[in-house]
């Protein structure tokens, strides 16, 4: 006779209690530390992860900052590359328009014309060896007051304007605040007699009976 699912369950069933009751049940033992571990760390596992993501940003900003650097390094060589290009055609252009230049203009000698010309430096010229010096006092003379006259300058009123100059300097001295200030005289310091000192501590003692 062919067992029906029920009867094959139950069987089971009865196998696994009769199995439970020779060899006992299977226990389940915690490790206390890391179950506390677990249960109090969670925000210590959150900081952690922040942590690691921070670095990882920072690396990232690092390998950006390196690639930026990189590429302004060849722009900056392709740029120079292209100077010296530019600079060596025009160097070759300059060369071969002188080479041009330079067939066109070549010299074929003096020509017959020139031979009337007469050199420049052909001079004469007599030296001397002994020179005299003449010396003149810097005294006024009777000239002097010919040559202010001839040049429409009053010596009598020479004297009025260079003391008018030096009033205007004195008052626009003062106007800027750079004149010179009065010098205060120190107070001299001198040591009491011994009269004064009794007398002075007199004076002290009155006043603070009075008060």
């Amino acid at each position: 006779m062919e067992r029906k699912n029920r009867q094959i369950l139950s069987r089971g069933q009865k196998y696994k209690q009769k199995a439970a009751r020779t060899r006992g049940a299977p226990e389940v033992v915690f490790d206390k530390d890391s179950r506390l571990e677990y249960l109090t760390g969670f925000h210590k596992r959150k900081v952690e992860r922040q942590k690691k993501a921070q670095e990882f940003a920072k690396e990232q900003e690092r390998l950006a900052r390196v690639e930026e650097r990189r590429k302004q390094r060849e722009q900056r060589r392709s740029e120079m590359e292209q100077q010296l290009e530019s600079a060596r055609a025009a160097m070759i252009g300059s060369l071969d328009s002188d080479g041009e230049a330079s067939e066109e203009e070549s010299w074929h000698g003096f020509s017959d014309s020139e031979g009337g010309v007469r050199p420049i430096l052909k001079r004469h010229q007599d030296v001397y060896d002994d020179a005299t010096v003449e010396i003149e006092t810097l005294e006024p003379n009777d000239n002097f007051a010919y040559l202010a006259r001839l040049n429409n300058v009053a010596l009598e009123r020479s004297e009025k304007v260079l003391d008018d100059s030096i009033d205007r300097a004195k008052k626009y001295a003062e106007f800027l605040g750079v004149e010179d200030k009065p010098k205060q005289k120190k107070k001299k310091f001198r040591y009491l007699t011994k009269a004064e000192r009794r007398a002075n501590q007199r004076k002290a003692t009155s006043n603070k009976r009075r008060k």
